[in-house]
């Protein structure tokens, strides 16, 4: 895993994309928030119920406080080597 900090990312787009591609997860860093760069296939980016159940279900989760959260991406990276 990988994380840049957004100039890294733009500076390196190419490349940066080129490891999500071998499946390496990269993640972008931007202020306080962090972001994941995946690949979506053609088939990927309709809606389907299935999917629209999916977001639903996490956004609930999301206003019952049942989410992680993490005060920058050092204390992400922690918690994630943990594992």
């Amino acid at each position: 895993m990988t994380t840049l900090t957004i100039r890294d990312f733009r500076s390196n787009l190419a490349a940066s994309l080129d490891r999500v591609d071998q499946g390496e997860r990269v993640l972008v860093r931007r202020g306080c928030k962090i972001y994941t760069i995946v690949v979506v296939e053609d088939g990927e980016l309709e809606i389907t119920p299935q999917l629209a159940e999916k977001i639903d279900k996490a956004r609930q989760e999301y206003r019952a406080g049942s989410t992680l959260e993490f005060e920058n991406a050092a204390a992400a990276q922690q918690w994630m080597d943990e594992l």
